[in-house]
């Protein structure tokens, strides 16, 4: 593998963890954060927009790379899709 396939995994991102409520995601992104994961989410206010908390989940994203751990992590603690 080549440092730009290295690197190219390293900038794109995964989806670990989606949920109607904003909190929940908001709480798995503390959590992550504070296990040294970098955690980022998407659409958190996109319902809210839209007049409806179901309309769209909030969508939490790690760094391809730490993506698996990210998942086992979440798992380990209880935020399962």
């Amino acid at each position: 593998m080549s440092n730009y396939e290295d690197d190219e995994n390293t900038h794109r991102l995964e989806q670990v963890f989606t949920s109607i409520d904003p909190m929940q995601v908001r709480m798995a992104r503390d959590l992550l954060d504070a296990g040294g994961i970098d955690a980022f989410i998407f659409d958190d206010g996109a319902s809210r927009l839209l007049g409806s908390t179901v309309a769209v989940k909030a969508r939490l994203m790690v760094h391809a790379d730490c993506a698996d751990e990210a998942r086992e992590r979440l798992k380990e603690l209880g935020f399962t899709n």
